[in-house]
């Protein structure tokens, strides 16, 4: 009907808020067809959009996925440039038309403080949707991106009604009349029925023909979602097949299937995965395994090295890369071949791999690790690294001479901890269980937590009295900035420097805007695997243990200068008394970290339980203290 494609002027829109007054929502579409000039990936088109009731459900349907599949709320912005959000968008509704508001699709609005000082000191007077729509003509929308609209100063929609409450006549009506020859002041009382009646069922056609094509829509994703269910499940079945995924674990296949669905690129990845060439289980009437001699091979160069650091070499080149596999086990080869014996050390090579993981930043700071034995409470003297200075070449003498600037920091062996785990003699033996994940977190989680811990009560104001200040609700990028501008002040280098943030700073951080973006857009990992991207040029990490001591410490950056940690191999006490001893004590070395441990193992035959226990011994002390800083919170108002 031709009257439905009358325009709408925004001066013909009444505004009832009083000035200085912030609304509770706005139009974010006006009713009705509306040709604008718009823009789609950066290139400018001309769009033909014909907004009635099903605009309203489609914005608000895209409102709720939004907020179901990600922690980052809708927002609108400023301009449509993706940057600082001026209002939170709550729910749409559509409009009819009144006396007092225009038809239209209204948005009701969460205001920031940056979004109600534009529109109260009238620095912004519109508001410009961003949508998705659909190929008919006219289109219909049928969506929104995160970014769901800005304010802006000259919309595309020219029938956009205005925010300010000084910019229209309170005196004209909002009822549009259908026909644009008419004045809405004139219309008789039946005119104006007729013009209601005639739009109501132009609205109710257009819902129904969005009802229809919503419906043929969800057919089509349900078809397509059966297609790539089936194909994942192919792929997976295949990949057990040729031993790429171990038969019985349901839940490695269940992950797998589960990516290949969220994104096809991952089935190419599982294809490309061989089928293990070092353990092969075959069927026999006996249910044997057969182990082929890679693997084998391996662990016995591994029993037989000399020294602890033979042994951690062989583990990190040959038997670490084993565990990447998915679903492998070396407890059927340790059961097939008596090399049962090996299980608790390779348990605790393991445990300190994944301490890296678990404390990366513990590479950040100076650290002595060796397998020597030690006393308890022993001073050990290790060397902070210092700058060094560039020389001006010189006629007859060259660069003269640079003596590398180094600090000798004096560090008691004050900490000696110990994790005792307990195997049944069979499982310790031969055992096709998988006692690497049994054991190897418990015990890398108990001796990084105590050595962490332990580092974190250096961090108090009388070690490092220079400090940042800062309100949770106010820490960004802006406050890395200016700690790292104190450290160079304090002339401290830039290399190496790092950031620990407590879980509530480490989140808070996560949502400043410039790291959303670059995450979004560059970097998903770091929503994926909730880390942060280098800022201000420092690596941030999370310490959840902060703060460990009476303060507010929310935080310390630093460089390797600032802290120093040691640790040492107990001396071996059953050298003492010779031929008493009931087991053996060896030194277990890991080169991911460098640390070394004692493993002690020995028998209850009362018990008929083999017992081993990782024993270590550590210190640690504040180094340059100009070379760090600490985060302290402050009190919100």
């Amino acid at each position: 009907m031709s009257p439905t494609t009358a325009p709408i002027l925004a001066r013909l829109n009444p505004q009832v808020l009083a000035e200085g007054t912030l609304p509770t929502e706005i139009m974010a579409f006006p009713a009705g067809t509306n040709t604008i000039n718009a823009s789609q990936s950066g290139k400018p088109i001309t769009k033909t959009i014909l907004v009635g009731p099903d605009t309203a459900d489609a914005m608000n349907t895209a409102l709720k996925a939004h907020l179901t599949a990600s922690p980052q709320k809708p927002y609108f912005d400023f301009d449509h440039d993706d940057t600082r959000a001026s209002a939170w968008p709550q729910s749409y509704r559509w409009e009819p038309g009144t006396s007092e508001k225009p038809a239209g699709v209204y948005a009701a609005v969460e205001w920031s403080a940056s979004g109600s000082g534009a529109v109260l000191g009238k620095d912004y007077r519109s508001f410009s949707p961003a949508f998705h729509v659909d190929e008919s003509k006219p289109a219909r929308v049928i969506g929104a991106p995160l970014n769901m609209g800005g304010l802006v100063n000259a919309p595309a929609f020219r029938k956009q009604a205005p925010i300010w409450a000084a910019d229209t006549d309170p005196t004209l009506s909002a009822a549009l009349p259908l026909n644009p020859n008419q004045n809405p002041s004139t219309m008789t009382e039946a005119e104006t029925q007729a013009a209601a009646a005639a739009a109501n069922a132009d609205a109710l056609k257009a819902k129904e023909t969005v009802t229809a094509l919503t419906t043929k829509v969800e057919a089509l994703l349900a078809k397509e979602t059966a297609r790539v269910k089936s194909d994942a499940a192919t792929k997976v079945a295949a990949a057990v097949k040729r031993g790429a995924l171990p038969a019985k674990d349901e839940t490695i296949q269940a992950k797998w299937r589960g990516l290949i669905e969220a994104d096809a690129s991952h089935g190419e990845l599982l294809d490309s995965m061989a089928g293990s060439g070092l353990l092969n289980n075959v069927t026999s009437p006996g249910g044997h395994i057969v182990v082929k001699a890679g693997a084998v091979e391996v662990l016995k160069a591994y029993s037989e090295a000399k020294t602890s650091l033979d042994r951690a070499a062989i583990y990190a080149k040959d038997i670490s890369p084993l565990f990447s596999e998915g679903g492998f086990s070396l407890g059927p080869i340790l059961a097939a071949n008596s090399l049962g014996t090996l299980s608790t050390s390779l348990v605790v090579q393991r445990a300190l791999t994944l301490l890296k993981f678990s404390y990366p930043w513990l590479q950040k700071i100076t650290t002595d690790f060796s397998p020597e034995n030690a006393a308890f409470n022993q001073a050990i003297i290790t060397r902070l690294k210092g700058a060094l200075v560039a020389n001006a070449f010189v006629a007859g003498t060259g660069y003269g001479a640079n003596n590398a600037g180094t600090t000798d920091v004096s560090v008691t062996l004050n900490q000696h901890v110990g994790v005792p785990v307990t195997f049944n003699v069979n499982e310790l033996a031969s055992t096709t269980r998988d006692l690497f994940g049994e054991q190897a977190e418990g015990m890398h989680y108990a001796i990084g937590t105590k050595i962490v811990d332990y580092l974190f009560t250096l961090l108090t104001a009388a070690n490092f009295t220079n400090h940042t200040d800062s309100k949770l609700s106010l820490f960004n990028r802006s406050k890395m900035t200016a700690m790292a501008k104190a450290l160079g002040n304090r002339k401290v280098g830039q290399m190496g420097r790092f950031t620990l943030l407590n879980p509530d700073f480490f989140e808070k951080l996560g949502q400043d805007s410039s790291l959303v973006q670059l995450a979004a857009y560059q970097k998903p990992e770091y929503l994926t695997e909730y880390r942060l991207p280098r800022v201000a040029g420092f690596d941030p990490f999370e310490a959840q243990s902060l703060p460990a001591n009476a303060e507010d410490l929310a935080g310390f950056s630093g460089t390797s200068e600032s802290l120093a940690l040691v640790t040492r191999v107990p001396n071996d006490y059953a050298a003492a008394l010779p031929g008493a001893s009931n087991g053996t004590v060896s030194t277990v070395t890991n080169i991911d970290t460098g640390i070394s441990v004692q493993l002690v193992q020995f028998v209850d035959h009362v018990k008929a339980e083999a017992n081993a226990r990782v024993a270590l011994m550590f210190g640690a002390a504040k180094g340059n203290p100009a070379c760090g800083e600490r985060l302290v919170v402050l009190a919100e108002a």
